[in-house]
């Protein structure tokens, strides 16, 4: 048998990180349809690997694939609403596992994200990053790899529509003063209002997207994510 190392080419995990980032970010924007060809000329590749990419964003929902050309999904607002009830049942657990092994590092690194999100002039792409950033910081010190992937997955089927609620909202100083709420109760270590906090603050996002997003596309008014903000916690409160 040969023991010769197999070297295997970077070149379609590339191609897929950046076709997944160019649909989160929105420079795919939701609807959209476009050539494979188009795609492999604009990324200097064959169409081989962006076939390969898009075959793999297909299974996770995040295009659908045709013959020649893709479409990135647009999510109604209805389900826009359902994407949101999932990530409360995901972030709620995260928010149960991480809270006993919170360090004063966690919370100097969240701390130190809202003070950047709190520039009054800070643009919509940034702030949806930060936005990002400070939740995912705080998943993470659950240790829960496996739960932190079904977390980013969630995410980015609703990425694209954050672009809405950033250009919806006048300003973002509703939900600062949601994320200071919700860093005050995990330095506190209060998880049933944690919980609580997250599951208003999920809404509130919830149903700034799904009522923008109606609108952008004819749909009729829904009660967003009415649900979201009765569901109840994973863990019961004490």
């Amino acid at each position: 048998m040969n023991r010769e190392a197999i070297t295997v080419s970077t070149v379609n995990q590339e191609v897929y990180d950046r076709l997944r980032i160019a649909i989160r970010t929105g420079s795919l924007p939701p609807g959209v349809k476009i050539s494979l060809r188009s795609l492999a000329d604009t990324l200097g590749v064959s169409t081989m690997p962006v076939r390969e990419a898009m075959r793999k964003l297909q299974a996770q929902g995040l295009v659908q694939f045709e013959r020649r050309s893709v479409t990135v999904v647009q999510l109604t607002a209805d389900e826009v609403v359902q994407v949101f009830q999932i990530r409360l049942r995901l972030e709620q657990l995260a928010a149960e596992w991480a809270l006993p092994r919170l360090t004063d590092e966690d919370i100097a690194d969240l701390r130190a994200v809202l003070v950047e999100m709190a520039d009054p002039g800070i643009a919509p792409d940034a702030w949806r990053r930060l936005n990002r950033e400070f939740h995912v910081r705080f998943y993470q010190c659950a240790r829960s790899p496996h739960l932190l992937e079904l977390i980013h997955n969630i995410w980015d089927r609703v990425e694209s529509s954050m672009t809405i609620y950033a250009s919806t909202v006048d300003d973002f100083a509703e939900a600062h003063r949601q994320h200071l709420r919700m860093l005050e109760l995990i330095e506190s270590r209060d998880l049933p209002g944690l919980l609580d906090e997250t599951a208003w603050h999920l809404e509130h996002t919830s149903r700034t997207v799904a009522e923008a997003l109606g609108e952008a596309l004819g749909e009729p008014a829904l009660p967003a994510c009415a649900d979201t903000a009765d569901a109840t916690p994973l863990t019961p409160h004490a």
